[in-house]
């Protein structure tokens, strides 16, 4: 841990405007501490669901850029594996942005919706219902 005050050789700050500051620094940091208690724990199924969000925002740049979005080609530009871009995928299809069904997956994804703007707005719609406990809809969505 990094600390930015320095002890005082005699034990005794001389500067008021110094002792002010190391006391509003002690402060801010209790009270960075209790904030800090009260957030939310994060689990594995939460930071998954995060995780498929952006690799679906990473789906939609290359979809719109190269049209390249099979399953290698992902993990060629991108480094996603195949269950980061199965999960990815569900998400899409929880946006209603990709097809139900899995035909030609193997040359890329059949999208249903044409326009970059319209799609980022249906992900981030999407995100801001599973975050708060959407790892099971999304799991019916995945095909592993």
């Amino acid at each position: 841990m990094w600390t930015i005050e320095k002890p005082p050789a005699n034990g005794h700050v001389a500067d008021p405007n110094v002792e002010t500051l190391l006391r509003e620094l002690a402060t801010l940091r209790s009270q960075n501490k209790k904030l800090k208690s009260q957030l939310a724990k994060k689990d594995r199924r939460s930071s998954i669901v995060e995780r498929a969000t952006l690799d679906a925002h990473s789906i939609l740049t290359e979809a719109f850029s190269t049209g390249a979005t099979s399953r290698l080609d992902m993990e060629r530009t991108h480094g996603m594996s195949r269950r980061r871009w199965q999960w990815a995928c569900a998400a899409l299809r929880y946006a209603g942005i990709l097809s139900m069904d899995k035909r030609r997956w193997r040359d890329g994804l059949d999208f249903l919706i044409d326009d970059l703007a319209t799609a980022v707005s249906l992900i981030e719609k999407a995100a801001s219902e599973l975050l708060p406990g959407g790892y099971n809809r999304l799991l019916k969505l995945v095909r592993l």
